[in-house]
């Protein structure tokens, strides 16, 4: 089959872990190690605690956050190593800052400060409201704004695929949307353990302190086009990153028009850089002729001839 074209992908926090990320990262290099340390020396990461946890359930949200950054970087490391830069990248949620990373649009070490500072405006915001976050899945997006229709406690904020989407706003519109999907025939409704509704307008506040830090920073036009989750543009500049950084904090994504525009523009391999296969298995239900690899399959997508020699093109 003839290649066509190749994107790099990232996973947010909350993924489930394989369990066995660590062995087979240190089997192709030492990249892990090295992001961890450079992880504790920049915001104090406990390096044991990163490593013993192999299922990815965290009990601190932030350390989550940082160990899905780390793996993801070290995926990122290992895939670029070996030539494969990816027409395309996107990252799902908060995986957009691993994304921008892998295209060289900020450093590792601002990737975490994003992190750090997303994370406490997050918190600051959401700490002292009763908010709630659930998934649904089974019924189609349309049936959920009906579902939420002159409701304005709650909203969608992601659809993943066909599917499956989440819901954020004050804790009881949630459960009382999430029980109705269930009388609607949903076949599964979760309400998770993570409460701050990322990607929503309750975060308003947060994204305008968020804002005022990323105003600080020095950030660099991406070497590889990186997809907004946010309205689906490509992002070839600094400032497309800039505005893309803070809108992420507040305003709705979609994966599965995200994914949509890529395929649509040829891609036909995605790589999921990061620890578990939840972006694998959230395409299973987007529409389109492709293969998504993951960890647990990298070696096989690296040496084979699936990608051709313009994929292997290294930038400097």
């Amino acid at each position: 089959m003839e290649r066509k074209k190749t994107a790099v992908i990232f996973p947010a926090f909350g993924c489930k872990y394989l369990g066995n990320e660590r062995e087979l990262l240190e089997e192709m290099s030492g990249d892990l190690n090295e992001f961890a340390s450079r992880a504790v020396s920049a915001v104090g990461l406990d390096a044991e605690r990163l490593f013993s946890c192999r299922d990815g359930n965290f009990e601190d949200e932030l350390e989550s956050q940082y160990a899905v950054y780390i793996y993801s970087c070290a995926v990122s490391n290992v895939i670029k190593r070996s030539g494969l830069h990816g027409d395309f990248t996107a990252g799902y949620s908060m995986g957009l800052y691993a994304a921008l990373c892998h295209a060289e649009s900020i450093t590792f070490e601002q990737g975490l400060s994003l992190i750090t500072m997303a994370y406490r405006g997050i918190w600051d915001v959401a700490s002292s409201l009763p908010f709630g976050i659930g998934v649904i899945s089974g019924l189609e997006q349309d049936e959920v704004k009906t579902l939420i229709d002159g409701k304005d406690d709650v909203e969608i904020i992601n659809v993943n695929n066909r599917h499956n989407l989440l819901i954020a706003g004050y804790e009881k519109n949630v459960k009382n949307i999430l029980a109705g999907a269930r009388e609607q025939g949903a076949l599964n409704c979760k309400y998770l353990t993570f409460h701050s509704p990322y990607h929503s307008r309750f975060m308003d506040g947060a994204a305008e302190k968020f804002k005022e830090f990323c105003e600080s920073l020095t950030i660099y036009d991406p070497v590889y086009p990186v997809i907004s989750t946010v309205n689906r543009r490509i992002m070839t500049t600094w400032s497309d990153v800039a505005m893309d950084l803070v809108d992420n904090i507040n305003r709705n994504i979609n994966w599965l028009e995200t994914m949509s525009v890529m395929i649509d523009a040829g891609v036909d391999v995605f790589v999921e850089c990061g620890p578990g296969r939840s972006l694998q298995r959230m395409a299973k239900f987007i529409d389109g002729e492709f293969e998504v690899f993951n960890l647990q399959n990298l070696r096989l997508l690296l040496s084979s001839d699936r990608i051709c020699s313009s994929a292997r093109a290294i930038h400097y």
